[in-house]
């Protein structure tokens, strides 16, 4: 999928014309590449069916240019828009803390025209000095080139995951390959993927190897053996292939699963046993007698534990857990009976809200909430208060023509900066469900923020806080609140926390839905789907709430429809 490239492009595009102070195409550019960053939908798809100038917001002259870099992998307007810069200012861009007018000023007071220049200013105490900025916009701009650096370094987990299944479903379609798991981070749902790592075993490896390094997406090979193999894709990205004997493959999946320090103490636990603990198998030291390593339930059991699933091994208190015997049962992939967070064409999606239910619905939900923008999001076409109660109508009337399937009226309001919501309580009763977000002024300070959401979370009519932190992965850090304050407050309302499943998101992230659930929170999962596509990465929301220890009874939209409606203040 091409979607974040473009998207990416078009937010380039964006800065650039805005640092030579061109108007209005910036926001074209924008509100484009949020479209199209939130699209699950293959954009090469809309284009080959000629439908680029259905999506809102994409005209001939941007339908052109999606099309341009479809055929060549190339923009000609953004090329010509660096040569009218100096240096590489356009990466400076890329920094987060760092806009248009500030890359500009940096430029013209400091001749600032690289991201080193940038970093080597920064460290030398140069920025903090210029007018409107100060220490705390210059370790902004440290921590934003640190996140640049991340962020070509490491993949998405919604990236990495269709690519590391297409590989190995071209290599299952093999008749010499018996066994075969994706491993490594990506199995444990890590939310940014390094390399990809797959094993197989095989009747016959050379070939599945000689397969492998032949692949179309293989840029080149790096490594090429009897039981491993390394490419570079042509996105950068080194794939491992690793072929085992079937009498170790559980052992050799548990080690190359990870991660280092839960295998660490695993292999420290088979040592105090008298055991020997390798990717080799599970072996008694005395004698090298292999005792287990066929699968991973018996490594785990031969070492006295419970199977302890893949999401948990981080080495945060699992393995105590499971020595116990008192590992939680997570929650399941197919858990899930609705999703309550989705945009339609009535703001900045891409489809109907019929045509989002009738997705929603092959998928085999029985409620959704339909959540578009309100009126302050003026760049997501957020709804005035007359558009909101034609928006109500519409989807009452849809709800009428879809049997089986309870649609929720809900919208994704705005907390403004002083706490208030973006429409008065006498519109918001008449929702079925709200839920409200954060969209702009991510950097207030610490108390202000947090007195910002804790007076929203206070309003008697608030059912969800979504996104929670705001982040947006090696792109945006999280706005600077206190966590804790937030979730009580939260629990204290009955309001529920939003597990965020859009690939960029993942907010919450694993760690402070584990703490939020100790607090006492109970959640929701997901899709913030721009797209029917979009609904299917509810997938990515419940591999977040795995690794933060959710059972089924935590989130509530695992609730059949009757036991959940008790959950929402204005039902």
């Amino acid at each position: 999928m091409k979607n974040s490239e473009i998207a990416a492009i078009f937010y380039q595009i964006a800065d650039l014309l805005e640092l030579q102070d061109v108007q209005f195409k910036p926001q074209a550019y924008r509100k484009a590449a949020r479209l199209l960053e939130g699209m699950s939908e293959d954009i090469e798809e809309v284009a080959k069916a000629g439908k680029l100038k259905e999506l809102p917001g994409i005209g001939e002259a941007l339908a052109e240019k999606i099309e341009e870099y479809i055929k060549t992998g190339k923009i000609k307007h953004l090329a010509e828009l660096k040569k009218k810069i100096p240096g590489n200012l356009d990466k400076v861009l890329e920094v987060q803390g760092v806009g248009p007018k500030r890359a500009k000023m940096l430029y013209d007071k400091l001749k600032i025209d690289s991201v080193e220049a940038l970093e080597k200013a920064a460290k030398e105490g140069k920025i903090r000095n210029l007018e409107g900025l100060g220490e705390k916009s210059e370790q902004e701009m440290l921590k934003g080139i640190e996140l640049l650096k991340r962020g070509q370094e490491r993949m998405l987990l919604g990236v990495a995951l269709p690519i590391a299944r297409d590989i190995a479903e071209r290599l299952k379609s093999r008749k010499e390959v018996n066994q075969i798991e994706i491993g490594g981070s990506i199995r444990r749902r890590v939310e940014t993927i390094g390399d990809i790592d797959i094993l197989i075993t095989s009747t016959s490896p050379l070939k599945v190897i000689d397969y492998f390094t032949k692949l179309p997406d293989v840029d080149r090979i790096l490594a090429k053996g009897d039981t491993k193999s390394s490419v570079i894709l042509r996105n950068g990205k080194q794939v491992d292939l690793r072929v085992l004997d079937d009498k170790s493959f559980g052992s050799a999946l548990q080690y190359f699963t990870g991660n280092k320090d839960h295998n660490v103490k695993l292999r420290t636990i088979a040592i105090k046993k008298g055991l020997k603990l390798s990717e080799y198998g599970l072996f008694r030291k005395k004698d090298n007698k292999l005792i287990a390593g066929k699968t991973e339930q018996e490594v785990y059991e031969s070492v006295g534990l419970q199977y302890i699933e893949p999401e948990m091994r981080e080495n945060q208190g699992e393995i105590e857990l499971a020595v116990a015997g008192k590992l939680p049962k997570l929650i399941g992939y197919n858990d899930i009976k609705g999703d309550l967070q989705m945009h339609t064409r009535n703001s900045d999606g891409i489809n109907t809200i019929k045509e989002m239910a009738v997705a929603a619905k092959k998928l085999g939900y029985d409620y959704i909430a339909i959540t578009d923008h309100s009126q302050s999001e003026r760049i997501a076409n957020g709804m005035n208060p007359e558009r909101l109660l034609k928006y109500i109508n519409e989807i009452r009337r849809v709800e009428k023509e879809i049997k089986g399937m309870r649609i929720f009226t809900s919208s994704e309001v705005d907390i403004k900066s002083d706490g208030s919501l973006d429409y008065p309580n006498d519109l918001l009763k008449k929702l079925d469900i709200v839920s409200v977000s954060i969209h702009s002024g991510f950097k207030m300070p610490k108390e202000k923020m947090t007195e910002r959401i804790c007076s929203a979370l206070q309003n008697k009519h608030v059912d969800i806080f979504n996104h929670p932190t705001g982040r947006y992965i090696n792109r945006r850090e999280p706005y600077d609140f206190d966590f804790e304050k937030m979730v009580k407050t939260a629990v204290n309302n009955k309001i529920h926390l939003e597990i965020n499943a859009s690939p960029e998101r993942l907010d919450l992230k694993d760690s402070l839905i584990r703490r939020a659930k100790e607090l006492g929170a109970t959640f929701t999962i997901s899709t913030d789907a721009h797209s029917a596509v979009g609904l299917k990465s509810m997938e990515l929301g419940i591999a977040m709430a795995r690794r933060g220890w959710l059972e089924k009874k935590d989130v509530i939209n695992t609730l059949p429809l009757k036991k959940l409606k008790k959950h929402f203040k204005n039902i």
